[in-house]
């Protein structure tokens, strides 16, 4: 093993313009990667903070009592999306309003024309769009329900704008996966062509083949794992630069830091061994 990581070693170090270029290029290409991530998970916290805040408004008609209003509140109650059910009467919902729009609001009809209400909370799990609106739709069935609001239109788009992010990291992991092994690939590549003379002695005298390629693929791997965690102390010293004007930011977590070098380190390994394939050595 040491020899296979000393002549990995010396290999880089003779061809430093290569071995920089092919560093360089995978740094940039975990970075991106980092990013994206880093990314979709600011989007999730924030979109999960919105839902947090996802409550479900059902107006009574004027005819509902206090009575009948408690009623249908513990049969809103009893449906499992549902956490919670907070009944405001008709004089509540107008002080909330005078409150937001002005003590002068509705001062010139002679009766409050606002109707009472249920708000509803669903337990976390259930605060995705298709489960507000599937629990919003039962609950408008209800008799003595005549309008149930949850914010449908900016529901739906948060759900799209997080599915179209997801999307996109998963399309953006793929072609920077991909050229993270065609890169190491032509660089091995070059590589096995530059060291031929010796390969075929080492071959004509007896080595393994293991042996004589085994340098191939830890050098394919360093440059992997090189890459990687250039990458993420990139990526790390851009997210302290911005979070000092962007409070509230969330950086990738350590496990997710130590899944990128690994996944570049074998994508590196993995590069080396189509490379190697090609010269019909592996």
């Amino acid at each position: 093993m040491a020899y296979v990581l000393t002549e990995a070693l010396q290999a880089m170090k003779r061809s430093k313009l290569t071995a920089l270029a092919t560093v360089g290029s995978l740094t940039v290409f975990m970075f991106l990667l980092g990013l994206f991530l880093a990314l979709q998970a600011n989007l999730s916290a924030v979109a999960e903070g919105i839902r947090q805040r996802v409550q479900i408004e059902a107006f009574l008609a004027d005819g509902v009592g206090p009575q009948e209003a408690r009623e249908l509140a513990e049969k809103i109650t009893a449906l499992q999306p549902v956490a919670s059910v907070a009944y405001v009467d008709k004089d509540s919902a107008l002080a909330v309003f005078r409150e937001h729009f002005g003590g002068e609001a509705l001062q010139a009809l002679d009766r409050n024309p606002l109707p009472a209400s249920l708000k509803i909370e669903l337990g976390r799990e259930h605060r995705t769009f298709q489960g507000v609106e599937e629990t919003a739709h039962r609950i408008g069935e209800y008799a003595g329900v005549i309008e149930v609001e949850y914010g449908r239109r900016w529901l739906s788009r948060l759900d799209a704008l997080l599915s179209a992010v997801r999307l996109a990291t998963l399309a953006v992991s793929v072609i920077l996966a991909a050229c993270t092994v065609l890169l190491v690939a032509t660089t091995i590549r070059l590589a096995f062509h530059a060291r031929r003379q010796a390969v075929e002695i080492m071959h004509l005298v007896g080595a393994d083949r293991r042996l004589i390629t085994a340098p191939f693929l830890i050098e394919g791997a360093l440059y992997g794992l090189t890459g990687g965690i250039l990458g993420v102390v990139l990526l790390g010293a851009m997210f302290l630069g911005v979070s000092r004007f962007l409070a509230g930011l969330r950086f990738i977590p350590p496990s997710l830091m130590l899944g990128l070098v690994i996944l570049a380190m074998l994508l590196g390994g993995l590069g080396s061994l189509l490379s190697l394939r090609r010269t019909g050595w592996r």
